[in-house]
This record gives structure tokens, C-alpha cells and sequence, in this order.
């Protein structure tokens, strides 16, 4: 009587340690297939994040905003057309005929260059506007794209 106990005890701690398990592999998985990629097609313009940034803060730290990024708009369009032309060159490498692994992985490599490029230079702005806002604009920055309270 006492084995028979045993083997169910252990058997409903299987079960549910392979439930466990099968639960945490499904939400990776879900996680993983709706996670975007460093090689996904191109996003919103960074001009558009900016423009999206500026109108939820404050009407004064919004025209800041506006004017940090207007100040580098050139260097964020030459950076953003540099990683669309890469990106559009990586799509031809892709699939070209025979495929080539070597130019597949400088054709990664250019793409997540040209990316970070553009990136680094959104940061580099914000770094520079942040500490200029006043503190409701600083706090609306928080609340609307940090995903909470300041």
C-alpha cells in the first residue's frame, strides 16, 4: 500500500514538473516568434520617434525636442538612407544564386553597422535633450515611454 502511494506521489510530481516545463518552452517559444529581429524590415524613421516623444511632453520641452532633432536631421537621414540602401542590398545577397555564407555574414555585419549607426545617433540626441527638459517634462518622459510612474 505504502509503494502504490509512493509511485502516484512521484508520478503527480512528474506531471507536474513536465506541465511546468512545457509552459515555460511554449511562452519562450511565443516570446521568440514575436520578438523583433536585428534583421527585420526597417521601422518608424527616428524622426518619427522624436515627433512622437516631443508631442507627449510639455508644450516647451516638446519644442526643444523638435528643435535637438531638427539640428541633426541631416545626420539621422543620411543615417537612416545608408541602412535602408544596406538593407535593401542585404535582401540581393539573400537571395542571389549561388547563395554565399561569406557574403551573407558581411551583408549581416554592414546591416547591423548602418542600424547602430542610426541608433547612435537618436541616443547621442537624447543624451543632449534629456538633462534640458524641465522636470514635468522629464516625468511625462517617464510615464509615457519608460512604461511607468518617474
Amino acid at each position: 500500500m505504502l509503494r502504490a502511494s509512493r509511485r502516484r506521489s512521484s508520478r503527480s510530481w512528474i506531471l507536474a514538473l513536465s506541465l511546468g516545463l512545457n509552459l515555460f518552452l511554449a511562452g519562450w517559444a511565443v516570446t521568440q516568434y514575436l520578438r523583433p529581429s536585428v534583421y527585420s524590415k526597417p521601422g518608424v524613421a527616428p524622426e518619427v520617434i522624436a515627433d512622437a516623444i516631443a508631442g507627449s511632453l510639455p508644450a516647451a520641452d516638446g519644442d526643444l525636442m523638435r528643435k535637438a532633432f531638427a539640428e541633426r536631421r541631416n545626420d539621422l537621414r543620411a543615417a537612416r538612407e545608408a541602412y535602408l540602401v544596406t538593407f535593401d542590398h542585404f535582401r540581393q545577397v539573400i537571395t542571389a544564386d549561388p547563395p554565399s555564407a561569406a557574403a551573407i555574414a558581411a551583408g549581416m555585419e554592414e546591416v547591423k553597422r548602418t542600424r547602430q549607426l542610426e541608433r547612435q545617433i537618436f541616443s547621442d540626441t537624447m543624451v543632449d535633450v534629456l538633462p534640458r527638459l524641465s522636470r514635468d517634462g522629464r516625468q511625462a518622459f517617464v510615464a509615457s515611454h519608460l512604461g511607468g510612474r518617474p
